[in-house]
């Protein structure tokens, strides 16, 4: 909120001051101005009519979250579906965020070494993504738009055995953010912890998610799902969502930039 000037009247005092001394007049007057600023302070903090049934509180992001994340990413979803302005916002953000893609170039020292990386990468960005429907590129692409929508997103490492003939042993698989167990919390024995589905060392660290294999969602039928997370190591995760404030998990919304966790 833009500050109003003060209120700072202009008296007689100040008049006859003025006409004998005016630097002393000038003096005079700033003073008594910065009093009247240190003595309003901000105009948002004020009460009054002005800020009348306006709710605030001094909860952390991630408490924000917990309470209301869950309520964003369906809106957010459902306006998406339902609005084509939305829609196209949407679509407007993940061109601009994504562009044409990353475009990976070896740079060692060998060029022999450059091009077998580059030929490898050709040959396995194709096959990239766990349920086969897109390439790398397409991966880049669902992976912002996610974030957008739901607010964040998570990039899992699969592990692939030599005999799927894939030029390299690894897909990607990304999954929604309502995979993440986010009512799991505990206190583990080393002094490690888990908050909202995410695994911490004593040092604060991420070391695990607790996701749900299937999505909480989905329609199949109820013997064929699975309701219980199980724990991914970090190392094979990656999380992407903006940070706006000092916060652990992403917010719906638009993020005007974003990077992995």
């Amino acid at each position: 909120m833009k500050p109003s000037p003060p209120d700072v009247p202009w008296g007689v005092i100040d008049r006859i001051v003025a006409t004998v001394a005016p630097r002393t007049a000038a003096r005079r007057y700033a003073a008594r101005v910065a009093i009247a600023n240190l003595r309003r302070g901000y105009d948002a903090a004020a009460r009054g009519r002005g800020t009348d049934g306006w709710r605030t509180g001094s909860t952390a992001a991630d408490a924000e979250i917990a309470v209301a994340g869950g309520a964003l990413r369906d809106r957010m979803r459902d306006l998406v579906r339902n609005d084509p302005l939305a829609a196209k916002a949407v679509q407007v953000l993940v061109s601009n965020i994504v562009g044409t893609g990353i475009r990976p170039r070896a740079a060692a020292a060998d060029p022999a070494l450059n091009k077998l990386a580059d030929d490898l990468w050709k040959r396995w960005a194709p096959h990239a993504d766990v349920d086969g429907h897109t390439d790398f590129h397409g991966l880049t692409a669902l992976a912002v738009r996610e974030m957008i929508e739901g607010g964040e997103v998570f990039a899992l490492r699969r592990r692939r055995r030599a005999s799927d003939r894939l030029a390299a042993p690894l897909q990607i698989q990304l999954n929604e953010a309502d995979h993440l167990d986010g009512a799991k919390f505990d206190n583990r024995p080393d002094g490690g912890r888990i908050v909202q589905g995410i695994e911490y060392d004593a040092l604060g660290r991420r070391r695990g998610y607790w996701m749900f294999p299937d999505h909480p969602g989905d329609a199949m039928p109820v013997f064929g799902r699975r309701f219980e997370s199980l724990r991914v190591g970090a190392d094979g995760v990656a999380h992407l969502f903006e940070r706006q404030r000092v916060q652990n998990r992403g917010c719906p919304g638009c993020p005007r930039h974003a990077r992995p966790a």
